[in-house]
């Protein structure tokens, strides 16, 4: 298993050394626009090779990538904490574009994993310009939301966050959709918990939308939990575990791509599922399709 990173800043430093650490790939190889960033985070985390399962590790230009079995892109210019994402998207677009290009040119036979910003609109825009299948370009999506959604519910409720079954849909930016209907922790629904509130729930709602913006403002960039929700990503791809994520696709009756759970093995995303929704989080889902539909329409303008 090759994979490779394209993008050594913070988040695809540490995707790549939380990978490493999984022994999710039997070659890892590290590139960035600073060859000398990409050298430097490979020889880190060659470094931790006596304590993680054995793989060759190495840096070097978009040529080295040629054969991967899964390409991750987080290349890019980072946000601000009072930016939106989709701000990014014109310092990014063509960046995105060229890169994928070049990838997958490289291996034609990859899955892509986007992690840029705007997340929903670069894996779009990855699908439109690499000539994959819908099914091999997969979005990090509301993945990392809905671990951060189901880290609140489980502090507020005293729960235990691998137990919680709850998802955030839509678009990875400030629409998302935090369902609230049919959450359950080990079959058990939410509201059958002796601390159960609806105020509590409520209120992981708004902290879920807003924790990005939070770690920004305090440390400058989010870098755990984006790792760790990607290699969850990664791992259900290389392990074939078909685990239901809520990745970014692209979506044809919505022509956008956003985030549904989704069954995700080797061959990629296997199979988009229906989510139980109430209507309302039915009109926010569509409002959040829209909203991203907006900004995919102004990405034709810029590739």
């Amino acid at each position: 298993m090759k994979i490779s990173f394209i993008g050594c800043g913070k988040v695809g430093a540490a995707v790549a050394y939380t990978a490493s650490s999984m022994g999710l790939a039997d070659e890892i190889v590290m590139v960035d626009a600073s060859a000398e960033k990409a050298k430097g985070e490979a020889l880190d985390i060659l470094q931790c090779q006596a304590f993680f399962p054995r793989s060759v590790i190495s840096a070097g230009l978009i040529e080295q990538t040629a054969g991967s079995d899964i390409i991750v892109i987080s290349a890019g210019i980072p946000r601000k904490a009072d930016e939106p994402r989709v701000m990014l998207l014109s310092r990014n677009a063509a960046l995105i574009a060229g890169l994928v290009k070049q990838a997958t040119l490289l291996s034609p036979d990859c899955i892509l994993f986007m992690v840029t910003n705007p997340l929903d609109v670069m894996t779009q825009l990855a699908y439109q310009v690499s000539g994959l299948p819908a099914s091999r370009v997969i979005g990090m999506g509301t993945v990392l939301d809905t671990f951060r959604y189901r880290s609140y519910l489980a502090a507020a409720f005293g729960c235990d966050a691998r137990d919680m079954d709850a998802y955030v849909v839509g678009e990875h930016g400030e629409t998302m959709v935090p369902l609230t209907g049919s959450i359950h922790v080990k079959g058990v629904p939410i509201q059958a918990l002796p601390t159960y509130s609806e105020t509590k729930l409520q209120q992981a709602c708004q902290d879920v939308i807003a924790a990005s913006g939070q770690v920004i403002a305090l440390k400058g960039g989010t870098v755990f939990a984006p790792a760790a929700a990607a290699c969850a990503v990664l791992e259900a791809i290389v392990r074939n575990q078909r685990r239901i994520l809520p990745v970014s696709t692209f979506q044809p009756e919505l022509g956008v791509a956003l985030s549904l759970p989704t069954i995700v093995g080797r061959d990629g995303a296997c199979g988009v599922l229906t989510a139980p929704m109430t209507e309302a989080e039915k009109e926010l889902l569509s409002k959040s399709a829209a909203n991203i539909k907006t900004f995919a329409d102004e990405l034709q303008t810029l590739i």
